[in-house]
């Protein structure tokens, strides 16, 4: 799962191993909470159609400072 800030204010997160799975909160306690039910809620579907549960990816973030 990765959390990034909005311009707009708050945060946004994604978890890349289950596809569509993301949220966006006021603050980061909040985003991480919504993030973990969003997840619980997806596991639970796969579960409930009887499909294959993904592995998590290893993913590596990185931020590089480009002059402006």
């Amino acid at each position: 799962m990765f959390v990034e800030n909005c311009e707009e204010g708050g945060y946004f997160a994604d978890c890349p191993s289950l596809p569509g799975c993301h949220v966006q909160g006021e603050t980061l306690e909040e985003t991480l909470h919504e993030m973990h039910k969003a997840i619980e809620a997806y596991i639970a579907d796969l579960r409930a159609r009887r499909e294959p549960i993904p592995r998590p990816r290893q993913v590596t973030i990185a931020s590089i400072a480009v002059p402006a």
